[in-house]
């Protein structure tokens, strides 16, 4: 038996925040805390984002409420299909108490990837240029192909063609324009062009894959685990970008990755340090992989000391011990 308890949040962002699908006025979750009868605390969080696939904020709530102070861990899971944020928070949570709120260590600082949602913000771009930041992320499909393009050159003049480029297109293109950003990218530091085209539309993306030496990423079409088994039975030839606290059942996501070969990239969905840091603990306990942890969002919000405020590298020891989580579980 555990002891369950939650705490709805709602975070401010520090300007206008857009991909080419929705707009954001707000970010909302809740943040999961469970004790064990020694005492010891884990805690989780979920952080939904119903275009990816996941529960509303309000479905997330109604669930919350429904669950037991003290209730048996291992029967509440079953409960939780139809809930992945809900169940992801509760896993974490649960898995910080098994491991005693230790994280994987490592030796060397591993690089973070900015995100830039504004590919015109030459101040913004300047800045983390100025910050030593190896690798940025700019959101696509906004505005004419034409502008993004031309915007993108200017980036290159601006960092000098020295950093990698992701772009993001959040499913938003079709397959003309989506061939057109893959030629523009020949021969430029883009590292790769994530969803081109919307979920549904794997085989046509396969195809452009093919066709074009710009990697091309998963990201919508793999919001579960469910749906990363398919794309990689389907054998996607490119790269999945997984977003842990979408993905549903913990354990069943870790079990996934044990021992995968596959080219996976790890990213935020905008959660607070708890969502963020047990994500992060995933991806490195489970890939080898060295591309950069795509978690540089903090400058996107309001407010400080909520989420996880990286820079652009992650040190050793960087992620929050559990003192620091019970403090933000207090603040909130």
């Amino acid at each position: 038996m555990v002891r369950f308890q939650y705490k709805a949040y709602r975070r401010s962002f520090a300007g206008d925040f857009s991909n080419a699908r929705e707009s954001f006025a707000k970010r909302e979750g809740a943040i999961v805390r469970l004790e064990d009868k020694d005492g010891r605390v884990g805690f989780g969080e979920a952080a939904p984002i119903p275009s990816f696939g996941s529960e509303s904020f309000a479905s997330l709530i109604a669930a919350a409420v429904a669950i037991e102070e003290r209730v048996d861990f291992e029967s509440l899971l079953p409960r939780l299909k139809g809930y992945p944020c809900l169940s992801w928070a509760l896993g974490t949570a649960h898995a910080m108490i098994e491991r005693e709120g230790t994280w994987p260590s490592f030796d060397k600082p591993r690089a973070i990837c900015g995100l830039v949602s504004d590919i015109c913000d030459s101040e913004a771009i300047s800045e983390r240029v100025k910050l030593h930041y190896q690798c940025l992320k700019f959101k696509i499909g906004k505005l004419s192909m034409l502008e993004e393009q031309r915007a993108l050159d200017r980036v290159m003049d601006i960092c000098e063609g020295k950093l990698k480029i992701r772009l993001d297109a959040n499913g938003s293109l079709d397959f003309r324009s989506a061939a057109g950003w893959l030629e523009h990218a020949a021969g430029l530091p883009v590292e790769f062009i994530e969803q081109p085209l919307p979920m549904g539309q794997e085989k046509e993306m396969m195809r452009l894959a093919a066709d074009f030496p710009a990697p091309i990423a998963l990201d919508e079409s793999v919001c579960s685990v469910d749906d990363f088994k398919r794309c990689r039975d389907a054998q996607w030839p490119g790269i999945f970008v997984l977003k842990p606290s979408l993905s549903g059942a913990f354990r069943e996501l870790r079990d996934e990755l044990e021992g995968s070969g596959d080219e996976i990239v790890f990213s935020s969905a905008l959660e607070t340090k708890v969502g963020a840091a047990n994500a992060i603990g995933l991806a490195l306990s489970s890939s080898t992989s060295q591309r950069a942890l795509g978690f540089g969002v903090e400058s996107l919000f309001a407010d400080r000391n909520i989420g996880l405020e990286l820079g652009p590298f992650l040190q050793p020891g960087g992620l929050p011990n559990t003192e620091e989580l019970e403090q933000l579980w207090n603040q909130i």
